[in-house]
């Protein structure tokens, strides 16, 4: 099933509202753009309310959007990039509904990454690749977390958001209840050497969970009381400190290496 009408104006305002957080909420959808995202969006599970793609990438996309019982809408290149958020989009977009996942328990030899009011977009798209690569049980983020589908999020997730559980929590609520029964770790620049650590970084007979805190101002107070362990990267240059995502996935590394080690 497919289209080739130019959308009216009332559509392209409303799909054109959906990169400001108050047209997502209004109408529970967000954007996914570019067309390895649009294939993975379609080949999912996750609830699709509309696919858009130009003339020239259309065929492409028309079996997909068939299976899923959805019309393929085909429009120009250019009005498809004045509809996303991507400066040149000249293949697909489509308008993805919001949905929830369940909340998941917390399993021995499994990691759960805690994210402390984290705010760069990029940032938060570059740990769900990172959570999706390393085989992450789940991400919890506080309150004050950048909100996942906003369009720099989904875009730097490479479609990772499909399949990484994602939670929304009061989070020291959450710690607090995490902590009767889990590791809780976290990033800090005075922490201990990870390069000292007599054992591995989390043990394969507890729940695991990480916490990365803000870019600039680290965990918080509330959070750093409810931690386990305090450990930090070791520096041998002069930089000041490291990107959040850089230092989640050096973490997650050595995570994975230790639960190798431990065969």
């Amino acid at each position: 099933m497919s289209s080739s009408a130019e959308i009216t104006k009332a559509e392209h305002k409303r799909v054109r509202a959906l990169q400001q957080k108050a047209g997502r909420r209004e109408q529970s959808a967000f954007l996914v753009e570019g067309a390895k995202s649009v294939h993975e969006l379609l080949a999912s599970d996750w609830p699709v309310v509309a696919v858009y793609a130009s003339h020239e990438q259309a065929a492409e996309f028309r079996d997909a959007t068939s299976r899923r019982g959805l019309r393929l809408i085909e429009i120009s290149a250019s009005l498809l990039s004045s509809l996303g958020n991507y400066a040149n989009n000249e293949s697909a977009l489509a308008i993805a509904g919001v949905r929830a996942w369940r909340a998941m328990p917390l399993r021995e030899g499994q990691l759960t990454l805690a994210l402390d009011d984290l705010r760069d977009p990029g940032n938060l798209g570059t740990i769900l690749r990172l959570a999706d690569w390393y085989g992450v049980s789940q991400i919890v983020a506080s309150q004050t977390t950048t909100e996942l589908f906003n369009p720099k999020v989904i875009a730097a997730s490479m479609g990772s958001f499909l399949r990484v559980p994602f939670h929304v929590v009061d989070l020291p609520e959450w710690l607090a209840a995490a902590h009767k029964q889990a590791v809780v770790c976290g990033a800090v620049m005075d922490g201990k050497s990870t390069h000292e650590l007599r054992g591995p970084l989390f043990s394969s007979q507890q729940p695991g969970v990480l916490v990365i805190g803000n870019e600039s101002k680290g965990i918080s107070s509330p959070i750093s009381e409810q931690l386990s362990e305090r450990v930090s990267i070791p520096r041998f240059g002069g930089a000041e400190s490291l990107n959040a995502g850089v230092a989640a996935g050096i973490l997650l590394d050595q995570w994975r290496r230790d639960a190798q080690l431990r065969g």
